[in-house]
C-alpha cells in the first residue's frame, strides 16, 4: 500500500525541491475499509495503522536534533504542556505537512470522523520528547485539535504507552479505556476532545510527529459547542483517567504531586495555581464564575446598582458567613467546598445570565443556585438584608428546610425591578443561556 505522494524530500533537499516519496504506508483513497491487515480499531473512536517508513523516521529525527542542537533558543515550545520538542512549521516543513493531510490523511479522517473533519484545512505540527529528566509523561487532557494523529518516530524506549479514558461531553470521560503501546512509524488517530495522556517513560527515549488537524466550519457549528461541554454527572473515576491540571478533585482521589513531579508530567501550574488560589477565597466574583457553579450548590448575592458603602457592607457581611460555613464543612486543601459564595456587583460577564436563572430581578437579592439539580431557592423579604437574615437563609438550606422552585420557574411579578437593568434586558444580555437542542441534556449549563 505504499504510496507515490509527491511530498518534498528529507534530505538537504528537503525545503527547495519535490521528489517522489515513498515513505507513507497510506494511499490516496484511504478509506478506513481499505487499511486491510495494516488497520486496527483499538476502541471506540482510537485506530491505529502503518504510516511512516522507518527510513522516514530516522530522517525527520535528524532533522529535528539539528535543530535542536543549533537553534533550540529560536524555537517554540510545541504546547503549553510539552517542555521539549519542536514546531515543525518552524523548520519548513509545512508544506510537506500539508500535502501528507490533504492527499492522504483527509480520506481516512472523512471516513472515520466525518463531523469534525469537514472541510478541514488547517492544522498545527509538532513533535514531543519524553525521556528521564525531562518530561517523562503527560498529565491527562484533551487536544486544541479537532482530530489528532499521534505517529511514533522512535527511538529505543521502555514504558511511555497512551492511556485513553473516554469522550469529555460522556459520564464516563474518566473511566479507563485503553492503553496503546507505540511502534516505530505507526500512527494512532482519534478525536481531540478523546481523554487521553502519555504514562511515565521507564527508560530510553520517545519521540513522537503529532498533526493536530482543526476544522473552521466544524468549529462553527453548534454541534462544536455542544461537544466541548464537560459532563455534570461524571461517573467515579479510575486514578489514571485524572488530570492534576484539569480536574478540581483530583486530590480527593489521588495525592497532591510535587512542583517537580508535576512539571514532568506536563502539568500547566499556572492553571493549578489560579485554581487553588480561586479556591482558597471565601467569596467569589459572579461576573467570572467557577465551572463548579454547575455542579455545587452556589450562594448569589446580587448587589448592583447599590451604593459602594452598601456594597461594601453586604460584602463583609457575606465574607463572614462564607468563612464560618467552609470552616464548619472542613475545606480540604485543593478541592471544592460543597457549597459556593459569590457575590455580583456590576452587571457584566454572566451575572445577566445567573440572575435569569435566579428569578432575582432586584438589587439586593439573595439566591441558592443549584444548577446540577435544577433548583433555586430565593430569599423572599422586601426589608433590606443583613447579617441575620443571610445567616438563617444559609442555615436553613445546610438544614434542608428550604423550599425550592424549579430554575426558569415564573417571578413574582410584584418583586421590584433592577435599578440598572429591566428583565428583558438582562434576559438579552450576552454569556449564552443554555441551548434548547435535542442533542443538550436536559437542565442548564453557565460554562
Amino acid at each position: 500500500m505504499e504510496g507515490n505522494l509527491s511530498c518534498a524530500s528529507t534530505t538537504s533537499e528537503m525545503f527547495t525541491k519535490k521528489v517522489a516519496c515513498p515513505y507513507l504506508f497510506v494511499c490516496r483513497d484511504c478509506r478506513a475499509s481499505k487499511f486491510q491487515g495494516r488497520f486496527a480499531r483499538r476502541n471506540s473512536g482510537v485506530f491505529s495503522f502503518d504510516l511512516l517508513s522507518s527510513e522516514f523516521c530516522d530522517l525527520l529525527l535528524e532533522e529535528v536534533d539539528h535543530a535542536q542542537k543549533t537553534a533550540r533558543e529560536a524555537l517554540d515550545r510545541p504546547n503549553g504542556m510539552n517542555r521539549y520538542g519542536v514546531v515543525l512549521n518552524q523548520l519548513g516543513l509545512e508544506p510537506l505537512i500539508t500535502v501528507i493531510q490533504q492527499e492522504y490523511l483527509m480520506p481516512l479522517m472523512a471516513s472515520l470522523f466525518p463531523l469534525e473533519s469537514q472541510e478541514c484545512q488547517d492544522h498545527h505540527t509538532f513533535i514531543v520528547r519524553y525521556k528521564a529528566d525531562e518530561d517523562i509523561g503527560l498529565d491527562m487532557h484533551e487536544d486544541d485539535s479537532d482530530v489528532t494523529l499521534n505517529a511514533c518516530l522512535g527511538k529505543d524506549f521502555e514504558g511511555a504507552t497512551l492511556s485513553f479514558c473516554g469522550l469529555v461531553t460522556d459520564d464516563n470521560h474518566r473511566k479507563m479505556q485503553y492503553t496503546y503501546k507505540h511502534e516505530k512509524g505507526r500512527a494512532v488517530i482519534h478525536l481531540g476532545r478523546h481523554r487521553h495522556g502519555a504514562d511515565n517513560i521507564q527508560s530510553g527515549e520517545r519521540v513522537n510527529f503529532i498533526l493536530w488537524s482543526v476544522s473552521e466550519t466544524y468549529r462553527n457549528s453548534e454541534a462544536y459547542r455542544l461537544h466541548r461541554l464537560r459532563s455534570s454527572h461524571a461517573e467515579t473515576p479510575d486514578p489514571i483517567c485524572l488530570s492534576y491540571t484539569h480536574d478540581r478533585d483530583y486530590t480527593k482521589y489521588l495525592p497532591k504531586p510535587t512542583k517537580a513531579e508535576a512539571l514532568s508530567r506536563g502539568v500547566i501550574m499556572e492553571v493549578v495555581e489560579r485554581r487553588l488560589d480561586m479556591h482558597q477565597r471565601p467569596v467569589l466574583d459572579l461576573a467570572r464564575p467557577i465551572e463548579e457553579i454547575n455542579s455545587v450548590p452556589s450562594v448569589c448575592l446580587f448587589m448592583e446598582g447599590l451604593p459602594p458603602p452598601r456594597q461594601s457592607e453586604l460584602f463583609q457581611i457575606l465574607l463572614q458567613i462564607a468563612s464560618e460555613v467552609h470552616k464548619d464543612v472542613g475545606c480540604v486543601e485543593g478541592q471544592v467546598p460543597p457549597i459556593i459564595f459569590f457575590i455580583a456587583v456590576q452587571s457584566s460577564g454572566a451575572v445577566p445570565q445567573v440572575r435569569e436563572m435566579s428569578g432575582a430581578m432586584s438589587s439586593p437579592s439573595l439566591v441558592i443556585l443549584d444548577v446540577d439539580a435544577e433548583k433555586r431557592y430565593r430569599l423572599d423579604s422586601k426589608e433590606d438584608l443583613d447579617g441575620t437574615a443571610i445567616r438563617n437563609f444559609v442555615a436553613a438550606f445546610r438544614k434542608g428546610e428550604l423550599k425550592a422552585e424549579p430554575i426558569g420557574s415564573p417571578t413574582a411579578q410584584n418583586e421590584d425591578a433592577d435599578p440598572q437593568k429591566s428583565s428583558e434586558e438582562v434576559a438579552g444580555t450576552s454569556f449564552d443561556t443554555p441551548p434548547k437542542s435535542p442533542q443538550a441534556r436536559p437542565g442548564c449549563t453557565l460554562l
